[in-house]
């Protein structure tokens, strides 16, 4: 093969690898070419950390900071020439106690037989002793880095030295570990908690409202990336982010709460806490926290406005000082804060006008009554005076309810006006919300607070959970304005969807939906058809036929440049007309705080300059912030745009979009359900509330035991039109509306499994079939997908082909592979094991004679890096080549019409992910067909029950049904128990 040879040498911090051979030094890139068998894994090894962007690649020199040095395993460590670990252990001493200026750590060697070791010096990773070196392991060189970097720093930053402490205090004993580190009594047992972020634990008292904090973790410094995981579980595949643990047992936390939080009048950045305990505060957090506890001393009004709307407040009180991205950061929404604060009655109790509205106009109402705190109270017509006579009574005499008929109805202000509003439709009078069938007026209604007058802080919607007690009933609106393209949409021509598109929404506009639901495919142009039907809008205003209104659209913070910049590309002047930026820098010029006794001013906007734009952009955080103040404005249109952030049904972000006013509301997003089918019930609830029914019946019906017949009606009452009405859902695919896209085909390549690999997989099954523990089904299913894929690493085979004949899948990977050689085109392979994709870079440079080594694409590359990579492959020349991805990395904003072939050497979880991978080459731009390739293991004699057919077979319902039924793509746990039995039973 050939004569490569390796050197090392160790200069500053980095172990600097070089390589030669017979004519002299060579480049990295060649070296797994070049490498002998027994050398070519540990140069598969150092080359993934070069994609990964760890080690720097010099020419024929290779960089490898020490810490990745001491990380490298020993077949590693040998192959390239390293030394080897010490006979040594570490003993850890202390001076001071931690939560003092002058606490210092130090470190000393001992022999294995505890002997102190004399002489002993280290260079970073290397330890030298009498003349012999050695490379430390690597939690030996973690902790003795991160001691040295503690004493480094001055007792005068004790928030570096916590975040440093932490490090330290992972890698310390417990009282009853031993092992290659040891430390003294007092360093076993202390430990030091992080916050980084809190929320609150509201609570009623006497009447009054109080709340104590509960601290999480500090987001730490550098976090491994999810994709970086050798695989993901499959009920933790795109499952929404798991509500944060708190940060400290219950008992403590409940000793900071209640006696070291209140027991000074301003936030501490540390608390020492029973039990060897100490507690610091990030900067950030403890300024938050200042404000907290500011809040929580002056009580009353304050503390219950606070509780109501933190985040709004904490961003008025630390906005000028701090990016909102942290603000955001600062208080977590749990699901306790939010239970809690509806139990103890923040949210009080609202009444509001009932009418059902007669079939003719001119009969008078079938049915009025009213709504209190989400419940229906029917009220016989003629005792609707008798009420309110009470109620005025109640009032003043001081009594906050009356009873009716055995029903408590608050005495408030709120419920007179509701019953003037019966009256008002009992005499003949249409009620102020407009009429319709079941109506309930304004929906958008306020709530204010009766004394006072104050501005409100949390707008109350109407949810629909138990039953529905809001609907929508459209009405044509008129004029008709005609559905034509509007003429500032001069700078680009849609196409034929997208014209298709723009029609649907007007015709959604005309037949008086009161929103609609824009789902199309990524890459088909919604922005676009929004912005082309928004110019419609802003054309009927000017001309007179549309009362003027703003247009709100709400997108994550990332999306909203993209907003103006498409806005500019494709409007000609005047466009939509000025833009109102209600996001970053730009709020603040809108602020306009109301103040308090402490000068903690409550989240005001200037609604003037809300309502005089044309245009405004805002974030879902700003909207939920700021409600009240958004709430008051009636908005044309309001755009959601990538609404699943309001798929959650009870957050306060969903309860803030639901409760703004806006004529018509348009919601954007290319995955209309991603876990669970409650995600549409709670998008279309925003749109059209009452129109999937109650989200109790609706979970009952579609989610515990869905019915394919269910599920398809449940589709075609969004997306069928009626005969005079359009559809309120339109949801298109690539392959269904783009023209001129190639043929793809997709081609399962099954091999039967090698002895090696049958015998592996028959073990993992048998083991499977032994355990009864609750966490086998996880750890099986991962045990069949690793030993599907390949029972043995590059290192433990003699050569390439041995490595590759080992398996079943690799085996009909490389035939497909040689196909597409010998076709002279490119190959996208997805694998998402960082092993196997190191390991796999090199064998496929030897295997095909490759200039380079494939370039690899995953979450450990930085966007610019990767996307030069991107570029360098686009850009090369005609023949075979090919890149190894991350599906989850690779699978989402790339472009690599380069390549035609796509190989999906591992399965992902979701089928709609998968489907995102094969779309990099699969889209506008690609010339030629398309080949989707699936290569399985299957069992010899048990080819039905294989890990890789089922899954293959469960993928294939799965995505049928996403597309057929709209049921969610993400594997549930019901489909990962069936997985499990077919291939276990």
């Amino acid at each position: 093969m050939s004569d490569l040879s390796l050197e090392w040498v160790s200069q500053g911090g980095w172990v600097v690898v070089s390589g030669k051979n017979f004519s002299g030094p060579v480049d990295v890139e060649k070296w797994p070419a070049l490498a002998a068998p027994s050398l070519a894994p540990a140069i598969g090894v150092l080359w993934g950390l070069v994609e990964d962007e760890v080690a720097l690649n010099q020419a024929d020199e290779l960089h490898l900071p020490h810490g990745e040095a001491a990380a490298l395993s020993p077949g590693v460590r040998a192959a390239i020439g390293l030394p080897n670990t010490p006979p040594m252990t570490m003993f850890i001493q202390h001076q001071d106690t931690i939560d003092r200026n002058h606490f210092r750590v130090d470190y000393r060697w001992h022999h294995l037989d505890g002997r102190p070791v004399l002489g002993a010096k280290r260079d970073g990773a290397f330890i030298s002793v009498g003349g012999r070196r050695y490379l430390l392991p690597s939690e030996l060189f973690e902790i003795a880095s991160a001691i040295d970097r503690f004493n480094a720093l001055p007792a005068t930053d004790p928030d570096s030295r916590a975040a440093v402490w932490i490090d330290i205090q992972d890698l310390l004993p417990t009282m009853a570990e031993r092992g290659p580190i040891d430390a003294s009594p007092y360093l076993r047992q202390i430990r030091v908690a992080h916050a980084g972020a809190f929320t609150l634990r509201p609570f009623e008292h006497d009447g009054v409202i109080d709340f104590d904090p509960v601290l999480f973790a500090a987001k730490p410094t550098s976090a491994v990336p999810a994709s970086s995981a050798d695989a993901d579980s499959p009920d933790e595949d795109d499952a929404p982010e798991p509500e944060p643990e708190p940060l400290l047992p219950e008992q403590l936390q409940k000793y900071f709460a209640e006696m070291r939080f209140r027991q000074f009048s301003d936030a501490r950045g540390r608390y020492a806490l029973p039990d060897g305990w100490l507690l610091i505060l990030s900067p950030p957090l403890r300024r938050a926290m200042s404000v907290t506890r500011q809040v929580q001393h002056a009580g009353g009004e304050l503390a219950r406005d606070f509780v109501r709307n933190p985040r709004g407040y904490l961003r008025e009180a630390l906005g000028a000082e701090m990016d909102e991205h942290l603000v955001e950061e600062l208080f977590k929404e749990t699901r306790e804060f939010s239970e809690r604060v509806q139990a103890i009655g923040l949210w009080q109790k609202k009444v509001l006008p009932w009418v059902q509205v007669p079939r003719e106009p001119w009969l008078p109402p079938e049915a009025v009554g009213l709504i209190v705190d989400g419940a229906p109270v029917q009220l016989p017509a003629e005792r609707v005076a008798e009420l309110a006579t009470a109620i005025r009574h109640a009032i003043d005499e001081g009594r906050p309810e009356v009873l009716f008929d055995g029903v408590p109805i608050p005495a408030t202000e709120q419920s007179l006006a509701s019953l003037v509003e019966i009256e008002r439709a009992l005499a003949g009078g249409e009620p102020q919300g407009g009429a319709g069938s079941e109506k309930i007026d304004d929906a958008k209604e306020l709530k204010r607070d009766t004394e006072g007058g104050n501005e409100p802080h949390v707008l109350l919607v109407r949810n629909n959970f138990e039953e529905v007690i809001f609907n929508s009933d459209p009405a044509p609106r008129s004029p008709r304005i005609e559905p034509t393209l509007h003429e500032s949409l001069l700078r680009s021509s849609p196409k034929q969807h997208q014209r298709e598109g723009l029609d649907w929404l007007q015709r959604c506009w005309q037949a008086g939906w009161t929103g609609a639901l824009l789902a199309d495919d990524m890459g088909l142009g919604k922005t676009f058809q929004t912005l082309a039907f928004l110019a419609w809008i802003r054309g009927g205003m000017r001309s007179g036929q549309i009362k003027r209104a703003p247009l709100l659209i709400v997108a994550p913070t990332g999306l909203l440049r993209n907003w103006e910049k498409e806005h500019d590309i494709h409007l000609d002047t005047p466009g939509l007309g000025n833009v109102l930026r209600a996001y970053g820098p730009s709020l603040r010029a809108l602020r306009i705080g109301s103040g308090s006794e402490l000068d903690i001013a409550r989240p005001v906007l200037d609604t003037d300059r809300i309502e005089a734009a044309d245009w405004v952009l805002t974030t879902y955080e700003t909207l939920r912030d700021y409600q009240h103040s958004f709430g008051r404005v009636s908005f044309g249109v309001i755009v959601f745009d990538e609404i699943q952030k309001i798929k959650t049904p009870g957050t306060q972000i969903t309860d803030a979009a639901k409760a703004m006013q806006a004529e018509f509301a348009l919601a954007l997003t290319g995955t209309p359900i991603e876990n669970r089918l409650a995600d549409l019930w709670c998008l279309m609830d925003t749109l059209h509330p009452g129109a999937l029914g109650g989200l109790k019946e609706f979970s009952r019906r579609y989610e515990d035991q869905p019915d394919p017949n269910d599920l398809k009606r449940l589709k075609e009452a969004l997306s069928v039109p009626g005969p005079e009405r359009p559809a309120v859902m339109l949801r298109r695919m690539k392959d269904e509306v783009l023209e001129g896209l190639p043929i793809k085909t997709e081609h399962v390549r099954a091999e039967r499994m090698p002895d090696v690999q049958a015998n592996a997989y028959s073990a993992v099954v048998a083991e499977a079939r032994r355990r009864t523990d609750r966490g086998k089904m996880l750890e099986a299913l991962q045990a069949m997908r690793a030993v599907s894929l390949t029972p043995l690493e590059r290192s433990m085979v003699a050569s390439d082909e041995d490595y590759i004949r080992s398996s079943a899948r690799l085996m009909a990977t490389m035939s497909v592979l040689d196909e597409i050689k010998d076709r002279g085109e490119k190959a996208l392979l997805f694998v998402e094991m960082r092993a196997a994709q190191a390991d796999l870079a090199g064998v496929l440079q030897r295997r095909y004679d490759l200039a380079r080594t494939p370039m690899i694409i995953s979450g450990e590359v930085a966007g610019p890096k990767r996307q030069e990579r991107v570029d360098a492959f686009q850009a090369g020349p005609t023949g075979f080549d090919l890149i190894i991805l991350s599906p989850k990395a690779g699978g989402v904003g790339l472009t690599l019409t380069a390549a035609n072939n796509v190989v999906h050497l591992t399965r992902w979880w979701n089928p709609a992910v998968e489907d995102q991978s094969t779309d990099r080459c699969y889209r506008i731009g690609q010339q030629r067909p398309v080949n989707v390739y699936l290569p399985m293991a299957l069992l010899p004699g048990g080819e039905e029950h294989s890990f890789d057919n089922r899954l293959h077979l469960l993928l294939k319902q799965k995505r049928a049904l996403s597309r057929d039924l709209l049921m969610p793509p993400a594997m549930s746990e019901e489909d990962a128990r069936r997985l499990y039995e077919e291939t276990i039973g």
